[in-house]
């Protein structure tokens, strides 16, 4: 199949492009700049055979320049393929790159593109905790692009995974950083809050398996590992994967957002925004396991999973 991809290069993209160039489908990447790709999962050494394999993977898929905000490059990404994947997300708001912009109207930019090219089959993702009603801004827009996607009259897949963690997630590896550098960890709130957090493998098998898979057609699927974690619970298995022992401290959400919201008015960075303190607040699991339960696979487990690259 010829696979059109958006946010390739990315920490869920790139690990998806492999999956896919490795079961043999044609991949075609839209990239903002000049692209230096690694596929960095596995940092074991590979035999001869599986050096070239891999060399082989990265070559075969086809990189091009483009801007799904602006709508450059969509076209040329499109032409002539079967089916497409948009991953386009942003985390934090930074200059043009607002939730609104990477959220909604990239979303409605690339399914034109998708209708001027005769793609039917789009998978899009989306996030975990999304809905109608949400409070967070960012799982506002993640919703307003759901909808456009279940509006266009394409063939849809939709994908709501919780926290992905993976090498170079940026979860997972910036607690891990503070941690290293202070004896004692703040925690804002009680860390009570539960997480599933996935393997970044385990979702890119998930859209490799439903881009083939009729009975994934018009289902939104929620992905989450195999553990129910509370946030304390994942800080604590992080310091045990990197064998250190911290003090906590818990502080109230009360005294940090009034800084919170000082810094994002003033567009000073800061450790965390008004709406990931918002999304903190809230738990983040699965409720629906009938899509994971329709893929039918064994998801990697979080202690295990981070200890391959922490």
């Amino acid at each position: 199949m010829k696979v059109a991809v958006t946010g390739g290069t990315g920490f869920v993209g790139s690990v998806l492009v492999e999956e896919l160039l490795s079961r043999g489908h044609v991949v075609s990447v839209l990239s903002r700049g000049v692209v230096d790709v690694k596929f960095d999962w596995d940092q074991r050494p590979r035999t001869k055979d599986q050096r070239v394999k891999h060399h082989e993977n990265r070559e075969s898929a086809t990189y091009m320049k483009g801007n799904v905000i602006t709508g450059e490059g969509l076209d040329e990404l499109m032409e002539g393929k079967d089916a497409l994947i948009h991953l386009v997300g942003v985390i934090r708001e930074k200059g043009g790159n607002t939730f609104e912009a990477a959220h909604h109207r990239a979303v409605v930019k690339v399914l034109e593109a998708a209708g001027r090219n005769n793609i039917d089959r789009v998978l899009h993702m989306s996030a975990l905790g999304t809905r109608a009603g949400a409070v967070s801004n960012y799982h506002k827009t993640k919703w307003k692009g759901e909808e456009a996607v279940r509006a266009s009259g394409v063939t849809w897949t939709i994908f709501r995974p919780s926290i992905i963690f993976g090498p170079r997630d940026e979860f997972v590896n910036m607690l891990a950083k503070a941690m290293k550098k202070t004896p004692v960890f703040p925690v804002i709130g009680e860390g009570r809050n539960l997480m599933q957090p996935v393997s970044v493998k385990d979702v890119a098998r998930a859209y490799g398996d439903a881009l083939v898979e009729e009975r994934a057609i018009g289902k939104v699927i929620e992905l989450g590992g195999p553990d129910i974690l509370t946030f304390m619970d994942i800080i604590k298995i992080i310091a045990q994967t990197l064998d250190i022992k911290r003090k906590y401290v818990n502080i109230p959400v009360s005294l940090i957002r009034p800084f919170v919201r000082l810094s994002d008015a003033l567009r000073v960075p800061a450790p965390i925004s008004t709406d990931q303190l918002i999304m903190l607040g809230e738990d983040n699991i699965v409720m629906d396991t009938s899509g994971m339960e329709l893929l039918g696979f064994r998801f990697m487990k979080f202690a295990d999973g981070i200890r391959e690259y922490l």
